[in-house]
């Protein structure tokens, strides 16, 4: 098993404590596409976080490719971020005034490879999400599906096994937003990546083939959906 979850709480006491997760059992397998679900406030970016490495738990277990994920050093959590995890947001987190082609090359810089392999991987990536001509633009004069198709290609260059998308679909128009799922679902049955997205949007979540929708910290129910998925870019409309 991946990622594995027993028993996971997490409060935020910030002057008065706010019981956030109350008790997550979850599992997911390697090369799985899950689609977490909630109202805001109901814990999904919270759980995300904790899957992440960005944010520790209080009880429970996190166990991530046999490794227990616990009271981690911050250059441990670094390292199995660096290795294991691509994380995509809502915002896309680029950096504006670096170029398309710098910002995806970031994650090597942090890891030591030279300035030309880093280069030659980012014009690659930016190749394979169909950006070769914007490689020297910078961020504010990119369309926003522009952006988060860097933001993807940044998350990819370092090889994860996952991709930790939250609400990756947020700031986008309709259109966009079915042509980046179509991108998260092509890296997921193409290359096996194991793809978590937190969003409130059903027609997201169905790309996915188990739907996790959490309810006030807790899982409500799972959902398998893979009858569904294979034809949700036909039927279904990315609400916004």
């Amino acid at each position: 098993m991946l990622i594995e979850l027993k028993g996971v709480h997490k409060t935020y006491d910030n002057g008065q404590p706010l019981h956030v997760l109350k008790g997550i059992d979850l599992s997911i397998e390697k090369g799985e596409f899950v689609s977490i679900m909630g109202a805001s406030g109901s814990g999904k970016s919270t759980l995300l976080n904790i899957l992440g490495i960005l944010d520790n738990y209080d009880e429970g277990e996190y166990h991530l490719a046999g490794k227990l994920i616990k009271n981690l050093t911050e250059r441990e959590g670094a390292t199995y971020r660096n290795q294991m995890i691509g994380f995509v947001f809502q915002s896309f987190n680029l950096i504006g005034f670096k170029t398309a082609v710098e910002n995806v090359e970031l994650p090597l810089f942090y890891q030591g490879v030279n300035r030309h392999r880093r280069h030659e991987a980012a014009m690659a990536y930016l190749e394979k999400m169909g950006l070769t001509d914007w490689a020297s633009h910078y961020p504010n004069e990119m369309s926003g599906g522009q952006k988060q198709r860097v933001a993807i290609a940044r998350a990819l260059i370092t090889h994860p096994e996952i991709i930790l998308a939250d609400e990756p679909t947020g700031a986008l128009d309709s259109k966009t937003s079915v042509e980046v799922m179509e991108l998260l679902t092509r890296l997921n049955r193409e290359d096996g990546v194991t793809i978590i997205v937190v969003t409130h949007e059903s027609g997201v979540a169905n790309c996915a083939d188990k739907i996790v929708h959490i309810k006030d910290g807790l899982i409500e129910k799972i959902e398998d959906n893979r009858q569904h998925h294979s034809s949700v870019f036909g039927t279904t409309t990315i609400m916004k």
